[in-house]
């Protein structure tokens, strides 16, 4: 809108200067924002190739670009710290069901909830945006699903930003840290912490070298990434937005039931997530409530400000009874924009 202006804006006041005289410049630019803003099937496909594009850089800044790029703070300890001298013990939780949880349970979450929508609740009450590409009407239901879960997806890679430079620069170390490391330093790492005396049992140390050969160089990285709990934050941030969703989109009375055992069951398994963290010794319990806390801010930013799933928005109906000459009336219906 303000482009078109623009354009008219100039076109007119070149007219003025020189009359009889046409500016191209702004005529060609006119003519090219017409039929490039102007065309819905443009439109649509730049919406597309955005979104996409913002989604492959925050994901590619997350899990390659900052990875490399930053160098973790090394982080000394005390001999004496209590806190550092747990078991290492093997997580029960892996990569794999973290991605079950993260991925494929809100992709076929937010994929059933839109198909029963569609199913149930009659066309003409949905206030929703229908989208047509190249002719072919899309469902109501595909582009509601795109539209959730891309919010979702962007969440998610914020998420995964944070935690990625948190850790990378607080570089705390994880409860077996002296399981895994077997510290060592002074000439040819001739001290350790089992010879505690009173002097080194207080002393800060900083210069050291891990001597524990059973130990793979992965795991004498991750030991110094434990701030916050990474498996935690993104499960978090999974549930949180479930349950968000599920409270904006199940808002029939007759599914509060449903929605309510879906909000539990979302809950407690973050519940789960935090305490195989905390029982296995991976993270320290500061730890999973800051990744308890960072997950859940995220979900309320997404499904909140970018979302928009509890704005009222004000709509107008044109229904088509048979019998009255009714042409339409408007009302305030709470309606997902997802930032459209």
């Amino acid at each position: 809108m303000f482009s078109k202006f623009q354009h008219r804006w100039t076109d007119r006041n070149a007219n003025e200067l020189e009359p009889g005289r046409k500016n191209p410049t702004a005529s060609i630019r006119s003519i090219f924002s017409v039929k490039m803003c102007g065309n819905p099937n443009t439109r649509l496909l730049s919406r597309l190739v955005i979104d996409f594009l913002i989604l492959i850089g925050i994901y590619g800044a997350a899990l390659v670009v900052l990875p490399q790029q930053l160098s973790t703070t090394q982080r000394g300890f005390h001999c004496s710290d209590s806190s550092l001298k747990y078991p290492y013990r093997q997580p029960w939780l892996t990569k794999v069901h973290l991605t079950i949880a993260v991925v494929a349970l809100p992709a076929a979450f937010v994929l059933v909830v839109e198909m029963l929508r569609a199913a149930v609740v009659p066309s003409s009450t949905e206030l929703t945006q229908r989208f047509v590409f190249v002719g072919v009407r899309i469902p109501r239901f595909i582009s509601e699903c795109y539209k959730a879960i891309g919010v979702y997806l962007f969440g998610l890679g914020l998420t995964l930003v944070a935690i990625r430079l948190t850790k990378h620069s607080t570089g705390r170390l994880r409860p077996y840290f002296f399981d895994i490391c077997q510290p060592t330093w002074g000439v040819e790492g001739g001290e350790s912490c089992s010879d505690l005396t009173a002097e080194n049992s207080t002393l800060y140390l900083e210069d050291f070298s891990c001597t524990e050969f059973a130990a793979s160089q992965d795991l004498l990285a991750l030991v110094r990434h434990s701030f916050p709990s990474g498996f935690v934050s993104t499960t978090c941030y999974a549930m949180g937005f479930l349950i968000f969703y599920a409270q904006a989109r199940l808002f029939a009375p007759w599914l509060r039931l449903v929605r309510a055992s879906l909000q539990l069951a979302c809950g407690s398994l973050a519940l789960v997530v935090c305490w195989e963290r905390i029982s296995t010794y991976q993270n320290h319990l500061t730890d999973v409530a800051a990744g308890a806390a960072l997950g859940g801010w995220m979900a309320f930013f997404a499904t909140v400000f970018v979302a928009h799933l509890f704005v009222e928005v004000r709509v107008k109906r044109r229904p088509m009874p048979r019998n009255e000459q009714i042409y339409g009336y408007a009302g305030y219906y709470t309606r997902a924009t997802y930032g459209y």
